[in-house]
């Protein structure tokens, strides 16, 4: 799918590949350490939470137990709630702050790289403490992930998936509207929401059930 997303939005994969090997240079030496802290008993149910403006209406409303996962700009809602989210899936497009403050109060990082971000993993990554893992959307470099997935909420299911983990409750998640985001050309959104929503359709045949705020999943 990776050669499709390029070609439709036209994306430099020789550039993704450039921020790949520049976040990898920054992995701390823990990163196979922490990976596989985190692969032992992975559970079996998550919550993820994206950045949709329907978050916070939908974190009151729903009883938040066992691993809860924020998808970048999802971290906000969350500390907002005073909710610690568990994991911080990230390519450093929200509030990088609000990210790093969870970081250092437990929660794990998995910081993305794609040609467009090298800018924020100059900036931002040294900031981060273990545990901190990397990964990217080109042919992973040495020590950097694949997962698979494009935007942060659909490669947190990805990266769920790969742990064992067979149902997902979304919040936050709205593939038809996209939330606003200042300089975001809300058209490219929804075509990458599209794609989102593909991605996990494919979990879905692969055994993954997803429900969105405890109800069944719109299908595709």
């Amino acid at each position: 799918m990776y050669d499709s997303i390029c070609k439709e939005f036209g994306f430099d994969q020789s550039r993704d590949l450039e921020s790949a090997h520049y976040l990898a240079g920054l992995m701390p030496p823990t990163s196979v350490e922490s990976l596989r802290k985190i692969r032992e008993d992975f559970p079996r149910s998550v919550t993820i939470c994206g950045g949709g403006e329907r978050l916070a209406e939908e974190i009151s409303s729903s009883q938040l137990e066992g691993c809860v996962i924020a998808a970048d700009g999802a971290t906000t809602g969350l500390m907002d709630a005073e909710i610690l989210p568990d994991i911080i899936v990230t390519d450093l497009d929200g509030i990088v702050e609000d990210q790093v403050e969870a970081n250092k109060e437990g929660a794990t990082v998995f910081v993305h790289a794609h040609g467009d971000n090298i800018p924020a993993l100059k900036r931002y990554v040294h900031d981060f403490s273990t545990p901190l893992l990397g990964t990217c959307q080109c042919p992973p470099v040495p020590g950097l992930l694949n997962f698979g997935g494009f935007t942060d909420g659909d490669r947190a299911a990805c990266i769920c998936a790969e742990f064992g983990t067979r149902s997902i409750d979304l919040l936050g998640f709205d593939f038809a509207n996209p939330s606003s985001k200042v300089g975001k050309d809300r058209q490219v959104k929804l075509k990458k929401l599209a794609w989102a929503r593909r991605i996990i359709g494919i979990l879905e045949k692969e055994g993954v059930r997803f429900t969105s705020n405890g109800q069944p999943l719109r299908p595709l």
